[in-house]
């Protein structure tokens, strides 16, 4: 019709963030924002709003900040980080770099909805590696290992941590894939949303400068606090940097996003609420008495909640008490069967709702 392209006519989108529940909850556990809030350090005052008026011409301030935040695990420069409008303009921006119909993609199933409906738009072929049940959807760094090695030329996203069980591949598994991949012709994409919730050390910022065939996408919705300023990065080998800059967004990053990240950045949040989690999460998952949860990392606030019974709706079910969830219905291998949570800054009223909730099982 007039030149749209027929897919968009027709697609039917998963991401979760379109299909949110309008039912009435107590504790909001859907969407990824930081559960405790915006960094209680960070003030601003009327100085704030200087500039607004003009085009913001210059990234060197958030990108200084962003060089000297990851200065102990990699010698990044300017050249090496693209801004975009959040994690998601990241992919969009890395997608359109490469993607275009027939191009085979490879990815973990389950992982972040938005990024394959982004793949279906494309009108690619997409191949996940199925995170199984029997295994607790652990990831099996040799199935997928093998998978890269035997679809040379492929296009490689993954979501570490993991959206929605919360796992994390370490270090040196990533960097077997990117080195599988490059011999493979491969170009990875390494989207570390929750990235700052992670483990120190194993994050992929290291492996920058060493592979040129990978892209990190970073945000600072998550462990930053701030994901109403829509502000990602990527942090690519210059070349890719380069490329993605081209198909960005010009002026992604607004002066307001600039000022208020490079803020956050320079102070603490993201570790201290990285720390609150490691002693949240725990708690709550060793209360559950007959809900099950995915293999997980104890810093990252998602977790994957399931039964075995797949005729349980379970984000229905914890709405009954209170609880809003995702569902894992959008979730390519998953079903309703299971919801993503987020971790609530009311741990104690969490636990409480979610034993009321196995009540109902």
């Amino acid at each position: 019709m007039y030149g749209i392209r027929n897919v968009l006519l027709t697609q039917q989108r998963n991401d979760y963030s379109e299909h949110l529940s309008e039912a009435p909850f107590e504790l909001d556990c859907s969407m990824g924002s930081n559960p405790y809030g915006f960094c209680p350090d960070v003030k601003f005052g009327p100085e704030l709003l200087e500039g607004i008026v003009e085009y913001p011409h210059s990234d060197d301030g958030i990108k200084d900040a962003i060089i000297e935040y990851f200065k102990g695990e990699a010698a990044l420069g300017r050249e090496n980080i693209v801004l975009t409008c959040g994690s998601i303009g990241a992919i969009l921006t890395l997608n359109r770099m490469v993607l275009q119909p027939g191009k085979l993609v490879l990815g973990i199933a389950p992982q972040f909805s938005a990024v394959v409906d982004d793949f279906v738009t494309y009108e690619t072929v997409y191949s996940p590696v199925y995170l199984r049940r029997e295994r607790n959807y652990a990831f099996d760094l040799d199935e997928f290992l093998a998978a890269v090695r035997a679809n040379p030329g492929a296009y490689i996203y993954i979501d570490n941590p993991n959206n929605p069980t919360g796992q994390v591949i370490p270090l040196a598994g990533q960097e077997a894939i990117v080195a599988a991949a490059r011999e493979a012709g491969s170009f990875v994409v390494l989207d570390e949303a929750y990235g700052d919730y992670m483990p120190a050390g194993e994050s992929a910022v290291r492996l920058i400068g060493k592979y040129d065939n990978l892209a990190v996408m970073r945000t600072f919705s998550k462990g930053m606090g701030a994901a109403g300023v829509r502000l990602g990065y990527i942090l690519a080998d210059s070349v890719v940097a380069g490329a993605a800059a081209k198909v960005n967004v010009p002026y992604s990053k607004n002066e307001l996003a600039g000022r208020i990240a490079e803020s956050l950045i320079r102070c603490d949040w993201a570790g201290r609420c990285r720390d609150r989690v490691a002693a949240d999460k725990p708690r709550m998952l060793a209360a559950l008495k007959k809900l099950k949860y995915a293999e997980t990392c104890m810093s990252v606030p998602i977790t994957m909640l399931y039964t075995d019974d797949e005729s349980v709706d379970l984000c229905a079910l914890l709405e009954r008490v209170g609880i809003r969830a995702i569902t894992c219905a959008g979730y390519e291998g998953l079903g309703a069967n299971g919801v993503r949570l987020n971790i609530h800054q009311n741990v104690d009223r969490l636990i409480e709702l979610l034993l009321k909730a196995e009540e109902l099982l």
